[in-house]
């Protein structure tokens, strides 16, 4: 299944959005990401430029959350990650995030596969599975 058009639309043109991970512990952690893109349908990738918790979060628990949001749409997408630091993945991250700017040192990559979408507007409907 592939995620909705709507909400790739947001993903992609929305330059920043929040990343939501938890260590083993159940300790959260929330921060903003601007280095990503879709891979495919159902393929997140975020570039690791300067993540801490993130990182440590996500090697101790892969499960995250994103939260997208566009005027009063707004959506959370639930999936797994993967952290990649050599692959075919992690040369077409780097080489896209140094396009950008040579400055960012792409570390590694935040490879998340999509596993349910939310939605997380107000109203009737708020936290309804929309995929």
């Amino acid at each position: 299944m592939k995620i909705p058009e709507k909400v790739k639309d947001i993903f992609m043109n929305e330059p920043v959005h929040q990343l939501a991970t938890s260590s083993a512990a159940g300790i959260p952690n929330i921060s903003n990401v601007g280095a990503k893109y879709l891979l495919d349908d159902e393929t997140i990738i975020i570039v690791d430029n300067y993540m801490k918790k993130t990182l440590s979060n996500i090697l101790e628990n892969p499960v995250t959350a994103i939260l997208i949001r566009r005027g009063s749409e707004s959506y959370q997408i639930k999936g797994k990650c993967n952290y990649l630091q050599s692959g075919p993945i992690w040369d077409g991250a780097r080489k896209w995030i140094k396009s950008i700017a040579e400055k960012y040192p792409a570390k590694g990559v935040l490879e998340i596969k999509v596993e349910e979408v939310y939605n997380s507007a107000s109203g009737s409907d708020s936290g309804e599975k929309i995929w």
